[in-house]
């Protein structure tokens, strides 16, 4: 990807960005997604959190702290800092105008073909009328060591290793999105506080490779398998719905 002054090259085509920030526009070529809504954000590298209290609780210890030996205790705090040795947190975002159906139950993305279909989706999203899309990855080394580690039979690491990925990725999305909220406070516009998925509820998976490509995450080095798979594992994409803010 390259990119100079207002355009923006993807894999050998490219397009010109509006020089009005606010102008949204979604283009569908070759079956690939470019994505032109205030552009398309990439974060190379997201602060890490390391959320102790949130893995603990992953991993059923949190409520039986008292009664763990300092010794298990240790054994468990020395994985968690292992597995944040291994994450290097990336992420691409981008804010797209929508129109929701909620009587055909679809949310569609306005100027494109792209129409998510769910009941649970349309709910959750409420009268917002712009999608925060977010995709976010631990990287390559994080899962390679999982994967070692249930390979080396050695169980407990890789469980307290997966726990603790899982909820670093988490706190990557937190961390995206008080971003763009302070960002959206200004337009007067909110952030919903609660995410959503692909392959939650009624929202079919297949719909991942649609996000896939909006965001471009092979950028992150991330790819997606057949059956709309995010690889490598750890790498997550989500949806928040915004809002005007009404009222003084």
């Amino acid at each position: 990807m390259e990119e100079s002054g207002n355009t923006i090259n993807f894999i050998g085509f490219s397009c010109d960005f509006p020089t009005n920030p606010g102008e949204n526009t979604f283009i569908k070529t070759k079956n690939w997604y470019i994505t032109r809504m205030q552009k398309l954000r990439i974060f190379p590298h997201i602060p890490l959190k390391v959320p102790r209290h949130k893995i603990l609780k992953r991993l059923g210890y949190q409520r039986r702290e008292n009664e763990i030996s300092q010794r298990m205790m240790s054994e468990v705090d020395t994985w968690i800092t292992y597995a944040a040795d291994h994450i290097h947190l990336k992420a691409t975002a981008c804010i797209g105008d929508i129109q929701i159906d909620h009587q055909n139950k679809t949310v569609a993305l306005k100027q494109s073909d792209t129409v998510f279909e769910s009941a649970r989706f349309t709910r959750f999203l409420g009268k917002a009328d712009q999608l925060l899309i977010m995709g976010i990855t631990g990287g390559q080394a994080v899962a390679d060591e999982i994967k070692q580690l249930q390979k080396d039979k050695r169980m407990t690491g890789a469980v307290i290793v997966d726990a603790a990925a899982s909820e670093i990725v988490d706190e990557g999305f937190d961390w995206l999105m008080a971003l763009f909220n302070k960002e959206l406070v200004r337009e007067r516009k909110m952030l919903k506080l609660k995410r959503f998925s692909a392959g939650y509820g009624d929202f079919d998976i297949r719909f991942q490779a649609d996000v896939y490509q909006i965001l471009k995450m092979e950028t992150l080095g991330v790819a997606i398998t057949e059956t709309c798979i995010l690889i490598p594992e750890k790498s997550v994409t989500a949806f928040c719905g915004i809002s005007k803010v009404t009222g003084e």
